[in-house]
């Protein structure tokens, strides 16, 4: 190609560098504003639930160690009875 990256093509074409073609260039902001504005609320909504909420169920309350035994213990054997139920209980 002998045309230098930023030079005027004969076409009237500006060409704005190597990024163009593969979607590097591209500004958020160009389109519908209402499709932007769900993709950024949509894209918000998934950063809240994957770094925000966690940590917010985290330290909402303080569960003590043996309380989170029986927790875990009173899962088991509803896991154990939901089992038994689906599998007939061989």
């Amino acid at each position: 190609m002998s045309e230098e990256f930023g030079e005027q093509r004969n076409d009237g074409y500006r060409r704005e560098g190597r990024g163009d073609s593969r979607g590097e260039g591209r500004r958020e902001g160009t389109g519908d504003p209402r499709r932007e504005f769900e993709r950024s609320v949509r894209r918000l909504k998934k950063d809240f639930q994957k770094n925000i909420l966690p940590a917010v169920k985290r330290h909402s309350s303080y569960v003590s160690k043996s309380e989170m035994k029986r927790i875990k213990e009173r899962k088991a054997a509803r896991r154990r009875r939901r089992q038994l139920r689906k599998f007939g209980g061989d």
